[in-house]
């Protein structure tokens, strides 16, 4: 059984599933997928029985939180207070013996709003601590990275909704990939307080925590529970969230990039346009190869000298103007996700996010909608808002997302 975060709820309200028993058979169907798409960097079957033993009582006393019950898995690079969380990547194995005193401000949030810790999810396609993760769409594919077990185990049906983290499009990439739906928030809506490894608003301009679900509903009921200040993250900014039911979308001014209007970018066009959007037929310049050449650099900005640094702040400031500019006369636009379908398995490489590495830079919110498959494999579109209009990209990946087709089924053996 397939369950959504939002359904879930109902279910638990209504008295038609109980916590415990979603935990048991979610439990059960993640020592079953370890072996075929790996993806599970840990998981403690005692603690995750007894806190959803925990959210039925409180759920039968009328106590229920607004998320109570609702199961989640959590990247390895955000701290869950009592899980190991090693920070491993492809190369280094982290610290396996680190166990957070303290979760993340955004699990905490999660938490008490009634969520399930069930997993913490491996990081990147092959890591050092934990091994392969595996598309289960077609297992001899790639998961994308980095947040590859999160997307994975979100496809697989276990569970229905995951935390990652997205720096160039490491919550995007896999979400396509795998065919799911991803929110990366507009930089500074949400705190990045127990990131490991650590990242602040002036170190790091474009990382962001962010959820993956089945459902565009489930991300846009996830966000307002993770937003806004902590006290902690400096970076954070109290721009006050709306509300995507309050979005008319016959007033969506909707625009493609130049480059961009492939067979799935011009059907969810004409999908905004029938529902009531109008389409602006200049595209927003192709900045994918100057995107690029600017994460190169800030990647590598250790070896840079003080002044390539300083030119390299100036440049990425003038990109993001540029394109407030281009943007100026449109609320969202559509655009790839990816170059292609899910490739034979390997480990991401830089080129794999043309389509999304200029969003990180200019900090804007995009969400990734499945839209369909090619040759039995998902495919995806970027939508995205101008900044700190998260609602408003939220509201049309909805409409977006009600006329795709079912997703396709993942792999016979998951």
């Amino acid at each position: 059984m397939t369950w959504t975060a939002l359904g879930l709820v109902a279910d638990f309200r209504a008295g038609r599933a109980s916590a415990a028993g979603v935990a048991h058979a979610l439990l059960e169907r993640l020592d079953r997928l370890a072996p075929v798409i790996g993806a599970v960097a840990a998981v403690d079957h005692g603690r995750v029985i007894a806190e959803a033993e925990a959210a039925d009582r409180r759920l039968r006393a009328g106590r229920g939180r607004p998320l109570e019950g609702v199961p989640f898995t959590v990247k390895d690079w955000i701290d869950v207070e009592g899980w190991p969380v090693s920070g491993a990547t492809g190369d280094d194995p982290g610290d396996p013996e680190r166990v957070p005193r303290a979760d993340a401000t955004a699990v905490a949030r999660l938490r008490a709003a009634g969520g399930i810790v069930v997993a913490i999810s491996s990081v990147l396609a092959e890591s050092a601590a934990h091994g392969i993760t595996r598309n289960p769409r077609d297992v001899a594919r790639a998961p994308g990275g980095s947040s590859s077990g999160a997307a994975a185990l979100v496809a697989a049906g276990a569970p229905p909704l995951a935390l990652g983290s997205d720096s160039g499009g490491s919550l995007r990439l896999p979400a396509a990939w795998c065919g799911v739906a991803t929110l990366k928030p507009t930089f500074g809506r949400v705190p990045l307080t127990g990131h490991f490894p650590r990242c602040g608003s002036l170190e790091d301009g474009r990382t962001v925590i962010g959820p993956l679900a089945l459902t565009v509903g489930d991300l846009a009921a996830v966000l307002p529970v993770i937003a806004g200040p902590d006290g902690l993250d400096a970076g954070v900014v109290p721009v006050p969230l709306g509300d995507p039911a309050t979005v008319e979308v016959t007033s969506l001014r909707v625009g493609v990039t130049d480059g961009g209007l492939d067979e799935p970018v011009s059907a969810v066009v004409s999908t905004m346009v029938k529902a009531g959007a109008t389409f602006v037929p200049t595209p927003v310049p192709d900045v994918r190869a100057e995107a690029l050449e600017l994460t190169r650099r800030y990647w590598g900005r250790a070896r840079l000298s003080g002044a390539d640094n300083v030119r390299l702040l100036w440049d990425w400031d003038r990109f993001r103007r540029r394109l407030l500019v281009a943007t100026a006369g449109i609320d969202v636009v559509i655009a790839p996700a990816t170059t292609e379908p899910a490739p034979l398995w390997r480990e991401s490489i830089d080129t794999d996010y043309l389509w999304t590495i200029p969003w990180s830079l200019t900090g804007a919110p995009v969400v990734v909608v499945p839209v369909g498959d090619h040759d039995g494999l998902p495919i995806a579109v970027q939508v995205i808002g101008r900044p700190w209009e998260d609602h408003v990209a939220l509201a049309a990946a909805r409409v977006i997302e009600a006329s795709a087709p079912e997703p396709i089924a993942a792999h016979p053996e998951i």
